[in-house]
């Protein structure tokens, strides 16, 4: 292995999962509308049979799709945040020195903790840097060109054991 490894943000994939999440959202809210346009006009076509039950199933229908339009509206605002943290070039510099994670250095006798947070909601999973200074930065790691096993290999040997990534929040 050699004295400098370095994690780069893939060119794309936020954008990916940008237009990704913005279509599922647009899906969900075309859902919502045909959902209760087809119920009023079965409401409408036979007041007599649906009369009584049509405001329970519209509601429902309703209620249903503001909530899953809610959690669209959320995971893009969280995708949105990830695509811009996630700019191309260098996410995660490792030498012998200590990291650079985004644009913040950390000589390796000031790194605390290098944890990796599970995404949730649209969010990626995120390598979360807090120096001794209780100073964190985060990284979303879902859109670099590494894995978290082999990232934390390339910091225990380019830190001599001193910082490792803690992978016990993947589990």
């Amino acid at each position: 292995m050699s004295d400098e490894y370095g994690v780069y943000y893939r060119a794309g994939v936020a954008e990916r999962e940008m237009a990704r999440a913005r279509s599922l959202l647009l899906w969900r809210i075309g859902s919502l509308g045909l959902s209760v346009a087809i119920t009023a006009g079965v409401w409408w076509a036979w007041p007599g049979e649906f009369g009584q039950w049509a405001p329970w199933i519209l509601g429902t229908s309703l209620a249903i799709g503001l909530v899953t339009v809610v959690v669209g509206v959320v995971r893009l605002v969280r995708v949105r945040a990830d695509a811009e943290a996630a700019r191309s070039g260098l996410a995660i510099g490792l030498n012998r020195d200590g990291m650079l994670v985004g644009q913040h250095w950390l000589p390796w006798p000031e790194v605390g903790a290098v944890v990796l947070r599970p995404g949730a909601l649209g969010a990626s999973t995120a390598l979360v840097a807090t120096g001794r200074d209780s100073a964190t930065v985060r990284v979303p790691l879902d859109y670099t060109d590494t894995m978290p096993a082999t990232l934390d290999t390339a910091v225990r040997v380019l830190s001599s054991g001193r910082a490792w990534l803690d992978l016990s929040r993947l589990d």
